[in-house]
Order: structure tokens, then C-alpha cells, then sequence
């Protein structure tokens, strides 16, 4: 059995390497131990055997070594194009962290040798023995070789193994994934010591440069090939999947089946660019399908995953995104759980902000409230605005932002003092795009304090009043007259002054009132009548 998988593997590597152009790596003969796996390194110009040796050899080698291993009598003989053996086991090996790149959601890490989890945050580093549990969110892992990896919601992720040997390029990855599901593209490895290997429970799915998925149960995996070719086996069987193929291997048993996944959509409407939302984006329904996953990408399907789900049908509406580029993606899920290829589609959004047609207040009205409603309309779909107030026409002393919001309505965000307002309505599509409505002019009109009769001198005849100075008077108005109710008024006075003498016949009732007159924003009031009486 462990001869039969050796040779799987051989023919495995063998076709990689034609396939990728990777001359560099060379199998072995057979029957060479493993710790004698050579990387070939080709010699460049400048290059000597000194600093060879202190760039890619660790501390238990030196460049003597390499001659001796090459059987090369003179290294000064070495010119560029020349070809070293240096066995694997010989090179620096380096743990290389990978990078959270993006996380979405309630999505928890464990780092090695600590027993508590905590929240897992966009550019952290993951390092081996670090544990990642996704919950309900999701996260984008990129790996030192350019390699991503995506685990979906409700996934348990170990990291086995992080290396990369020196400068080689050569890196060693080894995943466990204990439940859930991932996707990941692995970048053609470079060198006979590089490896892509994940784990699971009932299986291990093992690369060289492919994309594939696995799903995680209790007792089986499955695994879906995208891109490539991918072997996978447990104890008891070994498979070699490729494009398109997909299979379940569960604990210890040698069944498994092969399968074909469903095949890429085809389009009914495709929209590669947009200045306006919502947009809506069909396929055409497979014969027994009754299920199909979309995923929303930003940039591309190595960016960060803003939206998915199950649909019964091929179609999606998008709205409310701000300008970019997107990639929508969306396969056929068949009837045993198989997720297809996907269908991709580009999509760029560059909308354009419309200046908002202003309704209310007119301009230059006065008004007799500290909290008026302004209202617009929009001139365009799916977009946001923002309530300005300023003191001045350019805007420079602003005092009442609201915040933006998809309303045609708003209220100052306290109350106005009185005085001259100016206000426009700024909105915004796309994240970035702003247009500025016409500006209008409101002046808002208040009460002026009250000026009241605070004291009375009486001297002979005559009655001295004195009133409350009021900061925003420009004169006062003081009413005589003989009943309470002013009905019958007998004197009134134009006065600038907060004081003022007036002549009475004794043994006779009076009764005084003043106000304070302001100018045009503000409205006033007569104070209650003082009464007044010479004995």
C-alpha cells in the first residue's frame, strides 16, 4: 500500500512539474531518503559559493558542504547557469506568520498555548498552534507564498505547519480543519520541499497549485476541485481529483465516488458597469437544480466577502454599495450538497451625485420657529444627504450638520437663536461622489426678553418709571392709561431710554406698561400694567 501511494504521488509530481514549467524541482530516485529531497538552485551573475551558503544554509551547514555534495573540485570555477544540488533538510527554515486580510462577523482566535479565545481582527498575524473558530463570521487568510484560504461560518481551523525555507521561495503549509468549510487557492509551489497539505478528521486534500473546497462533517469530507488537481485519501483510499471533480471520503472506509460538479452558469444579463443602483444581475436555471450560492466580493474573489447566501433561483438585486469594483459570483448547488464552479462577473460602480432640488422654506421667509423642518427632493436613486446651516454664505461657520441618511427631511440638530441662516443640502452617492443644492437664506424670527416696570418714584405731581434694559432694544414703547386692560389709553412714549417722568393729577388711579422694540427678528410684548396713583 505505501508503495502503490508512493507512486501515485510520483506521477502526481512529475506532471505538475511539466505542467507548470517548475524545472527546479526534480524527483529523486527511487529508493533516495527523504532527507536527501534536493532543492536545485541555478546560478546568476555575482552570485559566489560564500554567500550562497550564509543566504539558504542553516547554522548546522556552510558552503563547503555544497561543493563537497556537488563533487566540485574548484568553486571558483562556478559560472552563472550553474546548476547546485542542495538537499531540503540543509536550508534555513523560517516560521512565516499568515495574515488575517479580512474578517467579517463574531470571529474568535486561540493563540498557541493560551486557553482562553479572543475576537480575531483584520491584519492580525496567525502563527502555528493558533486556532481560528468563525461562528457566524467569516475570514480571508493570506499566506506568505501569495496562497488564500477562506473559511466560511461555523469552521474550526488549525495551523499545523508555517514555514518557508530561506530565500528558496519554497514554503511548507499544513492545515487541520476540524468542522466547517473552506475554499482556497494555493499558488504553484516552488521546489521539491514545498508542500500545501490540510487535514481534516476523515481525510487530507494535498496540492501543488489548485483551487478546491472542503466541507467537514462528523465523519467525512468532501472536497470539490475548481482549479487544478488535487489528491486526496485517508487511510484506506487515495484519490486524484481534477477540475470539476468532486468526491466524499469518510473515516475509514476505502468507498468514494467521483462526481462531476456542476458546470459554470450562463448568463442571462450581465452589467460590467453602472452610475446608478439598484442593479440586478440573472443566470439561467440547470436542469435539477434547485439551489444556487451567491457570493459579493470586493475587487475580486481574493478580496473581502461582503455578502452570501442560498437562492432558489440565479438572481441577484444589489443596492446600497459604495463606488469600486465587485466581483459577483454564483454556482448551482446539486441535489447531494455539491457546489459547482462558479460564474463571475465584474462589476464597477462609479455613481454621480445630483445636486437635490430644495422645497422648504422658501427663500428669505421669516420664520417664527427655532426648529424648522427643511425638505428636498432627490434627482437621483440611492442617495445620501446631509442638512447644512451656516452663518454666512460660504459656509465657513457652520452651526447645524445633520448626519447623512437616505430622509428628504430634517430639523436643526439644536434649536436657532434668532438672526439670518443660510442653508443648502449636500448629498452624497457612492461613498465619494458629492453634489451641493442651491443655497437659500432664512431668517428666523424669536421674542425678545421682556422689559418689565421694576420701580416708581413719585416726586410732587409727577411719577418717575424705571424698566429692565433689554441687550437686543433698539427704543422702548411706555403705554398710559386709566384701566388695567389698556382699553382707554391715555399716553404712549417712543423712548431709548429705560426711564421716563411723567406728569399725574393727584388722587387719581393710572396703570403703566412697556415693551421693548427690537428689529426685524424679533417679536415683542407689552409687560403687565404697573398701577400708579398720586396721594
Amino acid at each position: 500500500m505505501k508503495l502503490s501511494l508512493y507512486l501515485k504521488w510520483f506521477v502526481f509530481f512529475a506532471l505538475t512539474c511539466l505542467l507548470t514549467g517548475n524545472l527546479n524541482a526534480q524527483i529523486q530516485p527511487a529508493g533516495t531518503q527523504a532527507s536527501l529531497v534536493e532543492w536545485h538552485y541555478t546560478i546568476r551573475p555575482k552570485d559566489n559559493i560564500w554567500t550562497l551558503g550564509e543566504a539558504f544554509l542553516n547554522s548546522a551547514h556552510n558552503w563547503e558542504d555544497i561543493i563537497r555534495h556537488n563533487k566540485i573540485n574548484d568553486p571558483k570555477t562556478l559560472t552563472s547557469g550553474t546548476v547546485l544540488k542542495i538537499p531540503v533538510d540543509w536550508l534555513k527554515h523560517q516560521p512565516e506568520p499568515a495574515i488575517a486580510a479580512s474578517v467579517t462577523g463574531n470571529t474568535m482566535v486561540r493563540r498557541h498555548l493560551e486557553s482562553h479565545f479572543s475576537h480575531l481582527s483584520k491584519n492580525s498575524e496567525l502563527r502555528v498552534g493558533d486556532e481560528i473558530n468563525t461562528y457566524d463570521g467569516s475570514v480571508l487568510i493570506r499566506f506568505a507564498d501569495s496562497s488564500i484560504l477562506r473559511l466560511a461560518p461555523n469552521s474550526q481551523l488549525v495551523f499545523n505547519r508555517l514555514t518557508r525555507y530561506g530565500k528558496t521561495g519554497m514554503a511548507d503549509t499544513r492545515l487541520r480543519l476540524q468542522k466547517g468549510r473552506l475554499s482556497t487557492h494555493v499558488t504553484p509551489l516552488n521546489g521539491r520541499g514545498s508542500r500545501y497539505e490540510i487535514n481534516t478528521p476523515s481525510a487530507v486534500a494535498a496540492v501543488r497549485g489548485t483551487a478546491f473546497r472542503l466541507l467537514v462533517n462528523d465523519q467525512s469530507t468532501q472536497l470539490e476541485v475548481t482549479e487544478g488537481t488535487v489528491l486526496f485519501s485517508n487511510n484506506a483510499r487515495s484519490l486524484e481529483l481534477d477540475m470539476g471533480q468532486g468526491t466524499i471520503l469518510n473515516s475509514g472506509t476505502s468507498r468514494a465516488t467521483i462526481i462531476d460538479l456542476p458546470k459554470a452558469l450562463k448568463p442571462r444579463s450581465v452589467i460590467s458597469n453602472t452610475q446608478q443602483l439598484p442593479v440586478t444581475f440573472s443566470w439561467r436555471k440547470q436542469p435539477n437544480i434547485t439551489t444556487y450560492y451567491y457570493q459579493l466580493f470586493k475587487d475580486s474573489d481574493q478580496g473581502e466577502l461582503l455578502d452570501s447566501s442560498f437562492l432558489a433561483t440565479p438572481e441577484i438585486t444589489l443596492n446600497h454599495l459604495t463606488n469600486g469594483t465587485y466581483l459577483v459570483a454564483m454556482r448551482a448547488v446539486d441535489s447531494q450538497g455539491f457546489n459547482g464552479i462558479d460564474h463571475h462577473v465584474s462589476l464597477v460602480i462609479g455613481m454621480i451625485a445630483k445636486p437635490a432640488t430644495l422645497l422648504g422654506p422658501a427663500n428669505n421667509l421669516f420664520i417664527d420657529n427655532d426648529l424648522p423642518e427643511f425638505t428636498w427632493q432627490y434627482n437621483s436613486k440611492n442617495e445620501l444627504s446631509q442638512l447644512e446651516i451656516a452663518k454666512d454664505f460660504a459656509f465657513t461657520e457652520l452651526i447645524s450638520t445633520s448626519e447623512f441618511a437616505p430622509d428628504n427631511t430634517a430639523i436643526p440638530t439644536h434649536e436657532l437663536l434668532p438672526g439670518e441662516y443660510y442653508w443648502r443640502v449636500k448629498t452624497l452617492a457612492g461613498g465619494e461622489s458629492i453634489a451641493y443644492s442651491d443655497i437659500r437664506r432664512l431668517k428666523i424670527r424669536g421674542m425678545m426678553p421682556p422689559a418689565t416696570i421694576i420701580s416708581v418714584n413719585y416726586i410732587d405731581n409727577q411719577a418717575k418709571i424705571f424698566w429692565n434694559t433689554v441687550p437686543q432694544a433698539e427704543h422702548y414703547i411706555l403705554q398710559l392709561a386709566e384701566d388695567l386692560e389698556f382699553k382707554k389709553i391715555l399716553h404712549e412714549n417712543t423712548l431709548e431710554k429705560s426711564n421716563v417722568s411723567i406728569k399725574l393729577t393727584k388722587n387719581k388711579r393710572y396703570f403703566a406698561r412697556v415693551k421693548a422694540v427690537g428689529n426685524e427678528l424679533f417679536k415683542s410684548e407689552f409687560s403687565t400694567g404697573k398701577e400708579l396713583i398720586i396721594k
